[in-house]
């Protein structure tokens, strides 16, 4: 017993028992390659092979380019969001010359929770616009404003925040420059 011991731990046997371990974790890794990820067996007789046919299925989801029944409408905003949406664009805007705080308080009870805090300490001089040229439209979610020098485009969502209850809301502003 005392000499079997003596080899196992001796520098020797510990590489002996680190090349077993080594081998077997090679052999569990190579049997689960070859295990299917549906559980089935891929020599059973009988098998079929696994299809993405239950990833293809209908989500339920439109696109833009979806006709027919399948198809579903876009929500329409009502007035009183595409409204709302461009009084932040006025304010946003900064017609009355704000600094960066006084900028801050006028358009944060238009805007959500969460973009009031993206737009903290933001200075209103980075706004690209100084005047809306035509009149809002929405598609979806969103209200596109025409402006000088690009299109601002806001995502209206329905909350509210620690300013202003149950009211359309400001969840994202897109700028593009024309």
């Amino acid at each position: 017993m005392n000499r079997a011991l003596r080899i196992i731990f001796s520098r020797y046997g510990i590489v002996v028992i680190i090349l077993v371990l080594v081998l077997g974790v090679i052999a569990l890794a190579q049997q689960r390659e070859q295990t299917p990820l549906d559980g089935t067996d891929s020599g059973a007789e009988g098998s079929t092979d696994a299809t993405s046919e239950a990833f293809t299925e209908d989500d339920g989801l439109a696109t833009e380019d979806c006709e027919g029944e399948d198809c579903y409408a876009a929500e329409e905003l009502p007035q009183e969001a595409v409204d709302r949406s461009v009084e932040f664009a006025e304010a946003w805007l900064n017609p009355n010359g704000y600094g960066p705080t006084g900028w801050y308080d006028s358009i944060v009870q238009f805007v959500t929770t969460e973009q009031a805090d993206l737009l903290q300490g933001v200075d209103p001089v980075s706004v690209p616009a100084k005047t809306i040229t035509g009149e809002a439209t929405a598609e979806g979610p969103k209200v596109s404003i025409p402006l000088d020098t690009g299109t601002l485009t806001l995502t209206m969502t329905e909350g509210s925040n620690n300013w202003t209850e149950n009211a359309w809301l400001v969840s994202a502003i897109d700028w593009e420059q024309s």
